[in-house]
């Protein structure tokens, strides 16, 4: 049965405090802000629970206590182009959606086991973000667009991310050339207060001085400000050796189907 979103969303947020990694593959609040503009349902069967929200013919969102059976009704399902689904649900439908493409990935949380000290470098720093000068904000979108990762990015965009409501001015920075102060590496990252959690996304170098460091030096730098006030902490991006190596672990299995 359809249910009002508010309740659904706090039934959703108390199941992704308890294991993070098995309810999203997105940042909390990003999900959130996806079920304020989806439908959401509830299954009540007895011994079997579940929660699924439909945004259009796309699957938002999808929990159940059981794996035994799918719980989105078969004329629902066949009505969907895309959908986000945990290692544990896959498998109930990957035939039906056989002529969808399923794409596997793993969510990164930061390991708290882990206490790494900040890289140094002579060559670079890295800096606050200067939001009173137009020139970081042109630079952050040169430094994104510039690493052909298929972002194109305008300084208007970048302003536009600090109206997010887990905009954090605190994590937002740049490294710079120490000689020179330009800037040639950017991180952009956010903090959803309700729930103390950090959601690490934005982080580019430029080509030109990739491979010296810059990266983990970034990635470092936002996880010190985070440690002192968040309880999770989670990455966006694909779980590579890279992140790995910057004290993140990879999250549970799961699918993105379109």
């Amino acid at each position: 049965m359809i249910i009002d979103n508010q309740v659904f969303i706090d039934q959703v947020r108390a199941l992704y405090l308890r294991d993070p990694g098995a309810i999203s593959n997105i940042a909390y609040h990003k999900l959130e802000g996806l079920l304020k503009e989806s439908t959401t349902y509830q299954i009540d069967e007895g011994d079997k629970q579940g929660l699924y929200a439909l945004r259009r013919n796309q699957l938002i969102f999808y929990w159940s206590n059981q794996q035994e059976r799918f719980l989105v009704p078969p004329e629902q399902l066949d009505e969907l182009s895309f959908l986000v689904l945990h290692g544990d649900y896959y498998h109930l439908v990957a035939d039906t959606l056989a002529n969808l493409t399923a794409k596997e990935g793993h969510p990164l949380f930061y390991d708290y086991t882990l206490r790494q000290s900040l890289p140094a470098s002579g060559h670079y720093e890295v800096t606050d973000f200067n939001f009173a000068d137009d020139r970081d904000y042109l630079a952050a979108a040169e430094i994104i667009t510039g690493t052909k990762t298929g972002y194109t990015v305008s300084p208007k965009r970048v302003r536009n991310w600090m109206d997010d409501r887990a905009f954090d001015p605190s994590l937002w920075l740049l490294a710079r050339e120490r000689c020179s102060g330009q800037p040639v590496g950017v991180g952009i990252s956010a903090y959803y207060v309700p729930i103390q959690e950090a959601d690490l996304d934005w982080f580019f170098v430029d080509p030109a001085h990739q491979g010296k460091g810059i990266g983990r030096m970034l990635i470092a730098a936002t996880v010190a400000r985070c440690l002192p006030k968040a309880k999770i902490i989670r990455l966006g991006g694909i779980a590579d050796d890279f992140y790995q190596k910057c004290g993140f672990r990879r999250g549970d299995r799961w699918f993105v189907i379109s």
